[in-house]
């Protein structure tokens, strides 16, 4: 229901009567018309909790951690022609904290929202083409914060002719995640390490299975603090520094990145390795082992297996001007041609003009087949 009463929207008002159907965990819902208005809400079903409620296990046989209602729909975190010009999501925090009465818990990675509003406060006239730009930046916020605190504190004096290659590889990194660079997968092994021997040591004690914490928090906490108290490992008599930790972490990722490169997989665009899964997990229906630039911390948050699903730029002039394009074809069937015959584009950075097709258009040489539904 909600799609179709999106589908016949015409302004600010039938957005917000067709959303409110939209009863499922969070959804960022963007709105921009030609009368000129913007918006974004996140819409869903949110139950009303105090700070930290449901993060983790709480008694099931006491009520009183029970939801005690949901927030009202009136009152979910909604955007309408901000000051600023524009609204952006990229599964940042969508409210402030300190502003928002409720507590919406969950995960928010605030790096690659942060790199969409740094340039879209810098861009002026912003055209289809800097759209296509934006849309496919492959630029590490979260290195740029991190990689400082790495430099500062690994001892070049100290490493061997291949440690010191790869450490002025990081060191001259230009911070963007691209398929033929060594420096990303580099700076990935670098981080992962440290991580490990930070946090291993606290996890091990209560000997189960489980999830470090996000990235953000070991960054901000050696960002606050270079003394930070989880820096020390609690299985030695010594007390382990930033120093320490950081040096150990990159000697480790040197002979990872070693291995790596003797087997040709030191490249980002093969370390990452990604794939576009068949849905039966069917390899010879799948594309495997694509070289593409992106990762996790860039506006072209592509991983091993997951990516931007739909990339579309749409101009609202008289006549619509749209673009756009996804990882796959438009037909399901393998043995096609347009099986995934868009893939090669998705992985280039590049667009198709979308036919928006009117109703006279119905005869017009570029459809391809009618399918007709009739009822019973």
């Amino acid at each position: 229901m909600i799609f179709n009463a999106l589908d016949h929207a015409r302004n600010y008002s039938d957005y917000l009567d067709a959303i409110k159907w939209l009863h499922t965990p969070g959804q960022n819902a963007a709105f921009a018309c030609k009368q000129g208005d913007i918006a974004i809400c996140d819409q869903g079903e949110f139950p009303a909790k105090w700070k930290r409620q449901g993060d983790f296990v709480m008694p099931g046989t006491d009520s009183s951690y029970a939801w005690q209602g949901m927030i009202p729909q009136r009152e979910n975190p909604i955007m309408l022609n901000p000051e600023r010009g524009y609204v952006s999501s990229a599964n940042q925090y969508p409210v402030d904290p300190g502003d928002y009465p409720y507590y919406l818990g969950g995960s928010y990675p605030n790096y690659r929202g942060m790199m969409i509003n740094r340039y879209l406060n810098q861009m002026k006239d912003i055209s289809i083409e800097d759209m296509m730009k934006l849309q496919t930046d492959t630029y590490n916020l979260f290195a740029e914060m991190a990689r400082p605190v790495l430099i500062k504190n690994i001892d070049s004096s100290d490493l061997n002719a291949t440690e010191r290659k790869f450490y002025d590889l990081l060191k001259d990194w230009d911070l963007r995640y691209e398929a033929e660079s060594k420096a990303p997968s580099i700076f990935k092994e670098v981080w992962d390490s440290l991580t490990s021997i930070v946090w291993d040591d606290d996890l091990e004690k209560d000997n189960m299975p489980g999830f470090y914490p996000h990235e953000s928090t070991l960054l901000e906490g050696i960002l606050r603090d270079s003394a930070y108290e989880f820096l020390d490992d609690i299985r030695t008599p010594e007390k382990e520094t930033l120093k320490q930790d950081v040096n150990l972490a990159f000697k480790r990722a040197a002979a990872a990145c070693r291995l790596l490169e003797s087997e040709g997989n030191l490249v980002w665009g093969k370390m990452k390795g990604t794939h576009i899964e068949h849905l039966a997990n069917l390899d010879p229906f799948s594309r495997l082992n694509i070289m593409n630039s992106g990762g996790v911390y860039a506006i072209n948050s592509v991983k091993e297996d997951h990516g931007p699903s739909w990339r579309m730029i749409v101009q609202l002039t008289a006549n619509t001007e749209a673009y756009g394009i996804y990882p796959g074809g438009q037909s399901g069937n393998p043995g096609s041609p347009y099986y995934d015959d868009f893939v090669d584009n998705w992985v280039n950075g590049k667009y198709y003009l979308l036919w928006m097709m009117t109703k006279d258009e119905e005869t017009d040489k570029r459809v391809k087949a009618i399918i007709r539904v009739t009822t019973l």
